[in-house]
């Protein structure tokens, strides 16, 4: 890599790093803390994407690629599997809320997600949850979708979605995952298609404006949400043709989706 490619490199990753450093600090984790999450980082990418087809990966082999010494990587290999990673599959509950919007029994004439009675053999959320959460009993499922704000009980017998998709309100961890997860995917793709040219590109766009007033910034808002609304719904429509079974876990096939996100940044004036 000459100089100029190295120093773009090096810009880029520090615009990653800065949003992710600031939630590190609000929540106290250190430098120190933090260097040893990307030394073990290193390690598992390099036994991920860089082993040898046919040959197993040695430490020396990770050593070189990362450039830790032969003695951290046997430690680190050794301690990956003390913590156990965030998963990107989908929780019971997120099926749940995913059926909710896409299953004909639980929507009304305008496909918007019912108000569903607690109990019932049809169109009820007891029906919702056998369908959708596998052996996660109702208690467990409406105990955490109350507890994260996702749905909410209209009275003793009937509750109602809240978010028109699996938005966790009140749980900050579990909005920690959901952002890490959207994060890393996003970032696959954009890596997908700088590395992989010769591999059809992955949908990655953004739409950006410069010098928005910030009563029309606030119109923009709402209005992107709402479109941006209207598009995940038909797509979780159109997935859910191909998924009829959501209580099996059988560990093949593939991952597919779509992410938008809205951005808002202050402009800065340039320094002299």
């Amino acid at each position: 890599m000459n100089e100029k490619e190295q120093s773009i490199l090096q810009r880029a990753l520090s615009m990653i790093l800065k949003p992710v450093l600031r939630l590190l600090i609000k929540n106290e984790v250190s430098y120190a803390e933090f260097a040893e999450m990307v030394k073990q980082a290193y390690v598992d990418v390099s036994y991920e994407h860089f082993s040898i087809k046919g040959r197993k990966t040695t430490f020396s082999r990770v050593a070189v690629l990362t450039g830790l010494s032969r003695k951290e990587v046997v430690r680190l290999t050794k301690d990956e599997g003390k913590t156990k990673p965030l998963t990107a599959t989908p929780n019971r509950a997120q099926r749940v809320i995913n059926g909710w919007l896409s299953d004909a029994e639980f929507l009304d004439e305008n496909s918007n997600a019912r108000a569903l009675p607690i109990h019932g053999d049809t169109g009820s959320f007891a029906a919702l949850v056998a369908r959708y959460s596998g052996d996660i009993t109702l208690g467990a499922v409406i105990d955490e979708l109350l507890r994260i704000g996702i749905v909410q009980r209209i009275d003793k017998t009937h509750v109602e979605l809240v978010s028109t998709g699996y938005v966790p309100k009140t749980d900050e961890l579990e909005k920690i995952r959901v952002m890490a997860l959207c994060t890393a995917d996003l970032l696959n793709s954009a890596i997908h298609n700088s590395i992989n040219t010769d591999e059809p590109a992955r949908y990655q766009r953004q739409l950006t404006y410069e010098n928005i007033s910030t009563e029309d910034v606030e119109k923009f808002k709402q209005y992107s949400e709402e479109k941006a609304n209207e598009l995940l719904l038909h797509l979780n429509d159109y997935l859910a043709q191909f998924y009829p079974d959501s209580t099996t876990d059988s560990g093949s096939g593939h991952r597919v989706g779509l992410g938008i996100y809205y951005i808002e940044n202050e402009q800065q004036s340039e320094k002299n």
